[in-house]
């Protein structure tokens, strides 16, 4: 269990090594607890940049939910110290939770402007206001801005590595000693939390499919994220339980499965990150590249469309608008082959001369599959049968 020292000297000055607020505990159990649910990636401590520029690494625990797959909580374990606005309490936790429908969202919760899809609310011993002040507004949760600043911003971090933006839940509470009552409020901010390094996924992607070789698995299957697993495990119905999550890192996945020595990499994805492919996009950020016009419009003409048919593509915002025209016209299929042609070229260069086979599965919600990568059966194939047996496979 992680234990932090945190000792109130006045004010929000504190005397011991760390020196930090409630606010930015809550931070690093939330920053942790987002990168669970968004990304896989575990943490034991997590780094904070105080004002004064010093960097401290907390220690934190996780607390698992079973029951709920859409959550993930993270606590930090005060050991007995004093922090401002906390009386009575041992550990300060987090949860993040995925949030389906905007009705479950309960009214007087906190939001920010910049973070639409976060909000933010107290639980189990964290006052409620019983009137507005410079903490916040009354009936919602004493967590002052400060506070929900360095919150927000710590998971709005982690959504920014997604590359998704999915409704979260954050919830702060404080478990007491020996079951005291408790009302406690979350105040400052003190620093920051240190951003996610591009680094910290890589070395989660690298551990899951060193733990795939490790127990004798040598036919994967990767997904960018949801859409793909999603797909697999409910139409293809081959077990998702040793997938490999690539994020939109599929270069760097590709790189490392074939290094390794995987014998066989099938993908399967979205079409718009998996589309990006084709133009030898092997990091899928939208902020790296798109590429999805130009990729369908240049393929559009070498189908056999037309000139005009390509500019009206350039024109359209989203690849939902795109594949709507294709399918209109008749080509979708023409399209999406030529699409999963020039994909498979960029995928044998990327793998060069390493011997592992590989297929690319570009998927829609509405379409289902919209192609495949030349002669792939045999992957498929491999794949199928050693995540059948994995999923049969006695403890």
């Amino acid at each position: 269990m992680g234990n932090v020292d945190v000792v109130q000297k006045n004010d929000n000055v504190f005397s011991n090594g760390l020196g930090l607020s409630g606010g930015a505990l809550a931070a690093i159990a939330a920053k942790a607890a987002a990168a669970a649910l968004l990304l896989r990636i575990t943490y034991e401590s997590v780094e904070f940049q105080r004002d004064d520029g010093r960097i401290v690494d907390v220690p934190i625990r996780f607390i698992p939910h079973p029951e709920n797959t859409a959550i993930r909580e993270y606590a930090v374990v005060l050991n007995g110290s004093r922090v401002q606005g906390l009386m009575n309490a041992a550990e300060i936790h987090v949860s993040v939770e995925r949030v389906r429908k905007l009705a479950e969202i309960p009214e007087r919760v906190y939001i920010k402007p910049q973070y639409i899809n976060l909000y933010l609310d107290g639980m189990d011993g964290i006052l409620r206001l019983a009137e507005t002040n410079e903490i916040g507004l009354m009936a919602y949760a004493a967590i002052d801005k400060d506070a929900r600043n360095v919150i927000f911003q710590a998971v709005a971090d982690v959504v920014r590595f997604a590359d998704v933006m999915p409704l979260l839940m954050i919830k702060v509470s404080t478990v007491a000693f020996n079951n005291s009552p408790q009302q406690n409020m979350i105040l400052g901010s003190g620093g920051n939390i240190v951003p996610t390094s591009q680094n910290e996924i890589l070395i989660e992607i690298a551990n899951s499919l060193e733990d795939q070789y490790d127990r004798g698995i040598r036919n994967i299957i990767a997904v960018p994220g949801n859409a793909g697993h999603k797909y697999v495990q409910e139409a293809v119905h081959i077990s998702m339980t040793h997938c490999i999550r690539c994020r939109n890192y599929i270069g760097n996945a590709i790189d490392m499965a074939a290094a390794i020595g995987m014998e066989n990499f099938l993908l399967v994805g979205n079409c718009s990150k998996l589309i990006r492919l084709a133009a030898g996009i092997m990091d899928t950020h939208t902020w790296t590249a798109d590429g999805r016009r130009e990729v369908l419009s240049l393929h559009t003409v070498l189908a056999g469309g037309t000139i005009s048919q390509a500019r009206i593509l350039q024109e359209l915002a989203t690849t939902d608008q795109m594949l709507a025209k294709l399918t209109e016209w008749g080509i979708r299929d023409a399209v999406m082959n030529s699409v999963c042609t020039k994909i498979g070229d960029y995928m044998q260069n990327r793998i060069g001369g390493k011997p592992m086979g590989f297929g690319v599965v570009p998927i829609h919600q509405e379409y289902g599959v919209l192609g495949q990568t030349p002669n792939m059966s045999n992957v498929l194939a491999a794949v199928s049968r050693e995540q059948f047996a994995l999923s049969i496979k006695k403890p």
